[in-house]
């Protein structure tokens, strides 16, 4: 077997760098592939790194310079992402994460994939934590965290040949500060040749020598042709819940969807999802008609919560659902470490979590997909809270 072949984009540690590069199917070794790295230039845009990763049927776009976030993608013609207010992808450098109370992350958001964290990834707020010095202080916490806005210091594209052949893009970011948390993320974004699938493998790693806590939550966001009226969202689950009084007036229909509807109020409901003998699990949205839909893989034992996010307002306001696994739900941290939904992790340990997003192209495989959801399911009559919860919502 041929040996596997490596390209360094960015290596910050060596000064290695490389404005742009177009790999042709005859230079990767694998018929119908391509790659190509550029940087962006102007407006919001200017200094933005992309990588465009083309598998065949599937073409997709991730950032290195948003914390290795996928930003869009097409299957078959197929659009996979959402049409957000903001015309991104926005430079880190324009987004004040402070601004309008905790609020400004708001102002980069408009990809597909969006990480959230690694310290903090929900609603902003004031934490209670210990000083350098063990006495307690109140620090800000904004919304969604700090990885999505830091870029990669490390970013390489490695292509495995076989049947079929492997793409991918290995990436390191660190969210760090003096007196404060070090964490690393190591990813490796890879798909095959030909596939309808990418997937997203994510070590993070506590780079301190004293103990740390964690939070980390996969932002996965589509609106058509998958979100539409009378869009459906289906996992194996066994408890939902609304997120707040709003959510609650819609609690018993929170699966369907409406068609875009200007002035929407935002809706969220958290759910325990359900996996098979191994953990694994899935949330599909299929379309009304049943024959175009998109899936979030990921693994319950690893991220054991998922929120439910519908915005449905007009479409030049962001008609977007967001289908988000996570180790917790996105609450402030101070509320869901009392819940002990936070993630401990000692000096230099670990934590791995991984997300795949598929795209159904036919009633078929939107089927198949329905029958692994109902398999998982089995006998199990999921909980439908008409309220909030204590044990969910602060």
């Amino acid at each position: 077997m041929a040996a596997s072949k490596t390209w360094v984009l960015t290596d910050v540690a060596t000064g290695t760098w490389m404005d742009e590069l177009h790999l042709t199917a005859k230079q990767l070794g694998v018929t119908g592939v391509s790659v190509k790295k550029r940087t962006l230039h102007g407006g919001l845009t200017d200094g933005v790194d992309v990588v465009e990763i083309c598998n065949g049927p599937f073409t997709f776009t991730i950032l290195p310079t948003r914390g290795m976030g996928f930003w869009r993608g097409v299957y078959k013609g197929l659009p996979v992402g959402w049409k957000s207010p903001v015309n991104g992808p926005v430079h880190p450098k324009f987004v004040n994460l402070a601004d309008r109370g905790g609020l400004g992350w708001l102002a980069g958001f408009d990809e597909c994939v969006v990480r959230c964290g690694l310290e903090s990834n929900g609603a902003p707020g004031i934490d209670r934590i210990p000083s350098k010095q063990g006495a307690p202080v109140e620090v800000p916490l904004g919304l969604h965290g700090r990885i999505a806005n830091v870029p990669a210091h490390y970013v390489a594209l490695e292509v495995t040949p076989g049947n079929p052949a492997e793409i991918c893009l290995v990436g390191v970011v660190d969210e760090a500060m003096l007196f404060g948390q070090h964490f690393r993320l190591t990813t490796r974004i890879s798909t095959q040749a030909g596939s309808d699938m990418v997937t997203m493998a994510d070590t993070i790693t506590n780079c301190k020598s004293t103990p740390a806590e964690m939070e980390l939550l996969y932002h996965a966001n589509f609106g058509g042709p998958f979100m539409e009226q009378g869009s459906r969202l289906l996992l194996p689950h066994t408890e939902v819940a609304p997120r707040n009084a709003r959510a609650a007036e819609d609690a018993q229909t929170w699966d369907r969807y409406l068609g875009p509807t200007a002035g929407y109020e935002e809706q969220c409901y958290w759910l325990v999802p359900k996996g098979d003998a191994q953990g694994n699990s899935l949330a599909l949205l299929r379309n009304a008609a049943g024959d175009r839909g998109v899936v979030t893989r990921f693994n319950v034992q690893e991220l054991p919560c998922f929120t439910q996010w519908k915005c449905g307002g007009a479409q030049s306001d962001g008609y977007v659902t967001g289908l988000e696994p996570g180790t917790n739900f996105p609450n402030p941290r101070q509320f869901e470490r009392t819940r002990q939904r936070t993630i401990p992790l000692a000096p230099g340990g670990s934590y791995t979590a991984t997300v795949a997003i598929q795209v159904c192209d036919s009633a078929a495989s939107v089927h198949q997909c329905e029958a692994e959801i109902q398999a998982i399911q089995g006998r199990t009559r999921p909980k439908v809270h008409a309220r909030p919860q204590a044990k969910y919502s602060p």
